[in-house]
């Protein structure tokens, strides 16, 4: 049947690929916050508290798709520089390369969302 696994300590394998969000999530009065818990050379995730009124700023990359899946309350997706999305838990948005995204937390609660970016990296970033 091939080879033997390798016993791995299961605790060195929930430190590498298991993540809390409730123990990465960390806010900020004064601005949107990304708190980054994995990189590789393929992907990097991270995940995004937005305070009621806060917003991530319009922009795209050339070089990676960002995937955004929303866990916690409730916003505005915007897809491009006219449109409005509302958003809220449990709606998955993708950015192609190139294609505008920013969000806000329209709500009165604090809004969470992880952000999975997928391609060449580093990723570059262009602001609008």
């Amino acid at each position: 049947m091939g080879e033997k696994a390798t016993v791995v300590n299961v605790k060195d394998i929930v430190a590498e690929r298991v993540f809390e969000i409730d123990k990465i999530a960390k806010f900020d009065p004064n601005e949107a916050q990304k708190n980054y818990f994995y990189e590789t050379d393929k992907t990097v995730g991270a995940i995004w508290c937005l305070e009621p009124g806060q917003d991530l700023y319009l922009h795209s990359h050339s070089n990676v798709d960002d995937i955004w899946v929303c866990i916690e309350g409730e916003g505005t997706y915007f897809p491009d520089l006219e449109n409005e999305i509302p958003i809220s838990k449990g709606m998955v948005l993708l950015a192609k390369p190139n294609q505008i995204h920013g969000m806000r937390n329209t709500g009165t609660e604090r809004f969470v969302f992880v952000g999975i970016a997928a391609g060449e990296l580093p990723m570059d970033i262009t602001r609008y």
